[in-house]
């Protein structure tokens, strides 16, 4: 699209001891300045993304000598991959027996045998650019796993004709066939000394057979659910069973089970390192690398993202360096199993998108809610954690808060449940408060710390007496839809709340009678409400893409925030009622004349929905909350120079860029560079002061300053570009 970014882009975003920038940087100047922090340590950058297949890749993996790759695809095809290069290293291998479902190399690299949508085992001895093909017929059904025994010439397949079949690799001829399972069998393994064969199918259980007689050994063992893969460990002391929600850990010695590691659904593959000290699995769109250590129960994990469909497949290198996964969207990704090895404890930082943020009274810390079931409390001038995460939720947590006096954290969750937290020890206060019939959407503290107001699904605003655990004679009080928001004024007399329906129900806090209620919104929900500070007017923001701004004691609208594109999900003054900030879905943050109405800046740096926004209690700074898995800080003086700075200056066009479609675009719709995928989510400039999340990228104007637009090629230093010698 823009064939100048070739050297003004990559060459930023290059790896610092790669040939590329060695070679190249030295005779470049007037280029972007990249800062990466965390991107390295913890493996969210790719080695190397294979494309050609044009299907879905179900299977994946590496020759035991290492130089090769094996993929299997709906598209019919076997491919061979050089590792080395990422190019295919002969044309694919097509036996016309419908979709590939699983391949495997030989133990001498030699051959690669696959399993097919028709049931043909398909055997290919591979030579220079070519290969020979060998059809093993058998099954009735579709064969879903195909293995190598590394001691015998031997073959196994499992099917869905529930059976596991033996092939002689040097015939062809089938050997055995094992009968006993009652449905689909999706995996088959030998153990390393080559002796057993275990298979695990979805009748729920796996079963261990006698390579040598074909027999059961002992008797099946029974899951409680579906068995999606199974694995042995290198010693063969240990073998892994994937179930729908769980990897069991068992000794093969004793059947017992050893631990058990809790994943997400969907898992389809499951494979253990070399060294038996990590286990990688692919789980939904991602690869998650376990870390094994010798006590299994303190077992940690790391997820791998990049694929944008289901992952179908994981594998270990020979050398354990690498992992390749296979995914429906058609790509083969090699990732460096090393750095995330280096790094497997979870990076401080959520794992999936942050619904809700809240900042204490005196701006030490920061408080988020998450997707991913957990709350954190985050340290406000460094953005480190201050406890381990605080886990109990069982769902998504929709909502958190902290009490004025800076004591306790509230959250409300999908689970039904409210949790209260020790916010000076990250510990649980008491028991949660499952009161709820129904997820709860939203959390408020009263003003002094002794009321916690809730909205569940149920139509009601609940009010809690925080002391007692129980509901306070105020209330409940009752709406026409669904509770998204609820609001107190500063001076604790008046409650807010905006339901599904789009109404705004105002309530005296001491009584619970009714105060106003504002006129039926166009929009179909209300997603946020907010006081402003002398409590006279009250903000409101939906589906309608904009906030409005309304006279409390009149019930009359007195403005309307019009800018963003898409749903305002959040909004807040601040504290000297001046300004008023949104979140939208449109990926903005945006900042208000609080009288008139006017836009003050927007600023850009969220690549997902935003889902909420709040002031630090001194106006200085704004943080913001978003599904991109990222809390963002922004400052909001050098937010307000930004906007109102000339673009002329090269550090306020950075700083009021945004990505589209992976480019960083100036207002006027010059791209400004190309930034790679792994990067986006995590870039800062200002007037973002703290981004937390898994990484942090600045791009920044370097010191020779900035060589773009029809001015690029001043960036190349032609007379000093040196002889490249180029090996193969």
């Amino acid at each position: 699209m823009s064939a100048p970014h070739i050297y003004i882009s990559a060459l930023p975003f290059s790896e610092k001891d790669s040939l590329v920038y060695k070679t190249f940087a030295p005779v470049c100047v007037g280029l972007l300045a990249v800062g990466v922090r965390g991107a390295d340590q913890h493996g969210v950058r790719l080695v190397m993304t294979l494309t050609g297949h044009e299907g879905g890749v179900n299977s994946v993996v590496y020759s035991p000598d290492g130089l090769r790759l094996a993929s299997g695809s709906d598209d019919g095809t076997v491919r061979i991959w050089d590792t080395r290069t990422g190019e295919e290293s002969m044309p694919p291998l097509r036996s016309n027996c419908g979709n590939v479902w699983s391949v495997a190399f030989s133990p001498d690299s030699k051959t690669v045998a696959s399993g097919t949508e028709s049931g043909v085992v398909c055997m290919w001895t591979l030579m220079a650019n070519q290969a020979s093909f060998k059809r093993l017929n058998g099954h009735s059904q579709s064969v879903r796993s195909v293995v190598f025994s590394p001691t015998r010439p031997l073959l196994a397949s499992a099917s869905g004709d529930r059976t596991v079949q033996l092939w002689s690799t040097s015939t062809g001829q089938q050997l055995a066939v094992l009968e006993g399972h009652t449905d689909t069998v999706v995996s088959v393994a030998f153990s390393p000394d080559g002796n057993i064969l275990m298979s695990g199918s979805y009748d729920r259980t796996s079963r261990l057979w006698d390579v040598a007689t074909g027999e059961p050994i002992d008797q099946p063992r029974h899951h409680e659910s579906e068995v999606y893969t199974i694995c042995f460990f290198p010693d063969g002391n240990s073998l892994a069973v994937v179930l729908r929600d769980c990897i069991k850990i068992y000794n093969t010695k004793n059947g017992q089970e050893v631990s058990k590691l809790e994943h997400s659904e969907n898992c389809c593959s499951a494979q253990c390192s070399p060294d038996g000290l990590s286990l990688v699995v692919a789980e939904k769109h991602d690869i998650r690398l376990w870390s094994l250590p010798q006590d299994v129960a303190k077992a940690s994990s790391f997820v791998l993202r990049g694929h944008i469909y289901t992952v179908r497949a994981t594998t270990f290198s020979s050398s354990g360096l690498y992992v390749a996964s296979a995914s429906d969207d058609r790509t083969i990704r090699i990732w460096d199993a090393g750095s995330g090895r280096q790094a497997i404890q979870p990076p401080p930082a959520h794992q999936s998108g942050v619904n809700s943020v809240a900042v204490s009274s005196d701006g030490s810390f920061i408080v988020s809610g998450s997707v991913d079931h957990s709350v954190q409390i985050w340290d406000a001038w460094t953005g480190k954690p201050k406890f381990p995460a605080l886990v109990g939720h069982t769902d998504h947590v929709l909502s958190a808060a902290v009490s004025s006096d800076g004591r306790w954290i509230a959250s409300g969750s999908s689970d039904k449940t409210i949790r209260l937290w020790n916010a000076q020890t990250g510990r649980l206060a008491g028991y949660p408060i499952d009161y709820h019939t129904d997820e709860v959407n939203v959390v408020e503290f009263s003003p002094d710390s002794r009321f916690l107001i809730s909205g569940p699904g149920d139509r009601t605003v609940r009010i809690w007496d925080i002391s007692s655990r129980s509901f306070s004679s105020i209330g409940p009080l009752f709406c026409h839809g669904t509770v998204l928001s609820v609001a107190i004024s500063p001076d604790g007399d008046l409650v807010a709340a905006g339901d599904e329906a789009g109404y705004i129900h105002i309530w005296y806090f001491p009584t619970g009678q009714a105060a106003t209620e504002l006129p039926q919104s166009s929009v179909m929900s209300i997603h946020s409400v907010a006081f402003s500070p002398d409590g006279t007017r009250l903000a409101s923001v939906g589906t309608d893409n904009s906030a409005r701004i309304w006279n409390v004691s009149a019930g009359q609208q007195l403005l309307s925030l019009e800018g963003h594109t898409s749903t305002v999900n959040s909004v807040f003054y601040s504290p000297d009622g001046q300004i008023i900030c949104t979140g939208s879905d449109d990926l903005t943050v945006r900042l208000w004349d609080a009288a008139t109405g006017a836009s003050m800046a927007t600023l850009h740096g969220h690549t997902n929905t935003v889902q909420s926004v709040t002031f630090t209690s001194d106006g200085r700074f704004i943080v913001s909350g978003s599904w991109d898995t990222t809390i963002r800080v922004w400052d909001v003086a050098a937010a307000l120079l930004i906007a109102s700075s000339s673009y002329d200056d090269p550090a306020s066009l950075l700083a009021v860029a945004s990505l589209k479609n992976g480019w960083l675009t100036a207002p006027s719709g010059e791209r400004l560079a190309w930034v790679p995928i792994d990067y986006r989510k995590y870039l800062k400039f200002p007037p973002c002061t703290l981004l937390i999340g898994q990484a942090n990228i600045d791009i920044t104007i370097g010191s020779s300053g900035w060589h773009r637009g029809e001015n690029w090629t001043s960036c190349w230093r032609r007379n000093e570009m040196k002889p490249i010698l180029c090996t193969t």
